[in-house]
Order: C-alpha cells, then structure tokens, then sequence
C-alpha cells in the first residue's frame, strides 16, 4: 500500500487512506468543521473551485489529522501539483528581429530634416535681428500687475493636526493560551500566517474586517474593540471565522 501512495497525488492519497480505514467524509467534516462539499473538491482536485492555496494547506493539514496521515506529506504533494499546472514560458522563443532599413528613404529624411533645421534657424535670426537705424524703437510697456491678491504661503499642519487618513474602524486582540497558527486576511488584502505559542498577543486593525483560518479553535481568546469574541470549536479544530 505504501507504494502505491507514494504514486498518488494530495487528494487521492487522502481519499486512499480514508478509505482504507473505512472512513466516512461526514465524519471528517464533524472533526475538522469542514464542509463535505470543500472535503470532496479536495478529493477531485478541483483547484479552479477549491479557496487560496493559504487556506487549502490548512485544510490539508487538518483532514490529514482527521484520518491519520501525514499532513506535510499532503501539502507537499499540493504543492508539487499546482507547480506542475503551470506552464513554463518558452524561453526558446526567437527574438523578434527588425524590419531591413531603406538607406534610400533614410537619406531622404535626413534631407529634409536639415532643411526643416536651417529654416528654423534663419527664422531665428530674422526676428532677433535689431531695428533699423532710421525707424525708432517702439517703447515696451510693462504689462499691469493683475488686480488679484498671492496665494497665501502653505501653513505646515501642527503636530497631532489631523491628516484626513480614516482611523481604523476595528481593532482585534488575540490571545494563544496553546501553542497554534492562524492565517489572517485583512480588508480582503494578501493572506499572512502568524506561528502562536502560549501567552502571545497579536493585534490587528481593519478598516472592512477580518477572514481567520484558526489551526487551534480551543487555543486562542479574541477581543474585538475590547469586547470578547466567541469562537466555536475545540482544541485541535481548524475553523474559519469572519469578524465582524
């Protein structure tokens, strides 16, 4: 059996061994708190349907755990499939080379391009030359100052002055009384993965909200705007929570 897994990719080595142990998805589902449907995707390795690969690994890990198999083992497997799905770019692609230049066309506009300069120049000089000698100057006359007062001089904001940045609209206190991970993403912007031990506070602030994959539901205590936040789950459950 252990050679025909290490054939197999993520999902159909897990599916292997929960079958082997006779296994049913929705008692998979009941330990991890995990959709049957999202189970099944992983399964099928329907990566167009499954959610960001930073979520997937955390399921991964914890379906792994429900059956009894190696959790790193079917990450690594995840993620040697989604780099074999993707195509490598041709690198063999010849350059694209430039059209044969006219040398007869060339000479022509550089023909012209001279005669357009000398024009110019001789304009030039026709304009800045000065009055003649018999014909007085006529007088410059300095145009009137607008009627409209300077701009007034740009005051620098005092210190503690407001900016116009909006604050922060929610802020979020955690807490790990066990050691875990958590994967946070913030007003719908990259994913990030915290590491936990024991007595470690994390604080973040949103302005939209917060999406956390917790790797330890019984672990941690939450307070958002200093008001305690109920989490459902046990030690040990992967959960997804939605703040607010």
């Amino acid at each position: 059996m252990k050679s025909d897994e290490n054939s197999l990719s993520y999902g159909r080595y897990l599916q292997a061994i929960r079958l082997e142990k006779k296994i049913s998805l929705e008692k998979v589902a009941a330990e991890t708190r995990i959709r049957v449907g999202t189970l099944r995707l992983i399964e099928q390795e329907a990566h167009d349907r499954l959610p960001d690969k930073v979520f997937v690994k955390g399921f991964l890990r914890a379906y792994a755990k429900a059956i009894g198999a190696d959790g790193e083992e079917a990450v690594r497997r995840y993620a040697s499939r989604l780099g074999g799905c993707q195509k490598p770019a041709d690198s063999r692609a010849e350059p694209e080379r430039p059209a044969p230049k006219s040398w007869f066309k060339l000479g022509i506009a550089f023909f012209v391009l001279g005669g357009v300069i000398a024009l110019s120049a001789y304009s030039v000089s026709f304009f800045r030359s000065p009055p003649p000698a018999n014909e007085p100057a006529a007088p410059v006359v300095a145009p009137a100052p607008p009627d409209t007062a300077p701009p007034a001089p740009y005051a620098r904001p005092s210190e503690g002055q407001s900016t116009g940045a909006s604050p922060a609209k929610f802020s979020l206190e955690v807490t790990a009384q066990q050691a875990g991970w958590i994967k946070v993403i913030i007003d719908d912007q990259y994913p990030t993965e915290h590491h936990l031990e024991a007595g470690d506070h994390l604080r973040l602030e949103a302005s939209v909200g917060f999406n956390l994959l917790i790797g330890n539901a019984g672990g941690v205590r939450m307070k958002l705007n200093g008001n305690p936040v109920t989490i459902s789950g046990k030690s040990g459950q992967v959960v997804n929570v939605h703040i607010p």
